[in-house]
């Protein structure tokens, strides 16, 4: 009886996306490493877009869906880092903390124009800002925080369950 329960359990752990993600896909060269339930592959079409307006510090855009082809079900993931030592580059070490307040106050205030509510958060030991919002119509939780002068926008989008899943995703995500 114990012996199928315990196969039973492994079928549930295997078959169940929320427990199935049990490794990290590191990233060295951007720095982070993330548990997903899909494979994080080089967002080329959004760098190319940041540099055809002018953005030059993006270091670094991943994405990944799961279950694409099922709208209802579907998640997208994007993960973007950007390069912000222009900004500290001026600065004592002693200000870097008020450059960080200035910046998320700064995008706090563009959510706001924007009448997108969010919420200040710690999160991997810094300040942070989650949001929720619409993107083109699919619900959508991201996060930004300012971490080793770099910004990071983590962000997914699905119908079902966004709560839970954009927890999760937080939870999984690391800075190397």
């Amino acid at each position: 009886m114990m012996k199928n329960l315990l196969v039973l359990f492994i079928l549930f752990l295997f078959f169940n996306n929320n427990y199935a993600q049990t490794s990290y896909q590191t990233f060295e060269r951007a720095g982070f490493k993330v548990k997903s339930n899909c494979t994080f592959r080089k967002n080329t079409t959004f760098i190319q877009m940041a540099r055809e307006k002018g953005m030059n510090n993006v270091l670094a855009a991943y994405i990944c869906g799961e279950n694409t082809e099922d709208p209802q079900i579907g998640v997208i993931k994007n993960i973007n880092i950007y390069d912000e030592s222009f900004n500290y580059k001026d600065l004592r070490p002693s200000e870097y903390s008020d450059f960080e307040e200035r910046y998320l106050k700064q995008y706090s205030s563009n959510l706001s124009a924007a009448g997108i509510t969010y919420y200040n958060i710690t999160y991997l030991g810094v300040s942070a800002i989650e949001y929720s919002f619409s993107q083109q119509g699919l619900p959508t939780k991201a996060i930004v925080f300012l971490k080793n002068k770099k910004s990071y926008l983590l962000q997914l989008g699905t119908r079902a369950d966004l709560d839970s899943k954009f927890t999760f995703f937080k939870s999984g995500f690391g800075i190397l």
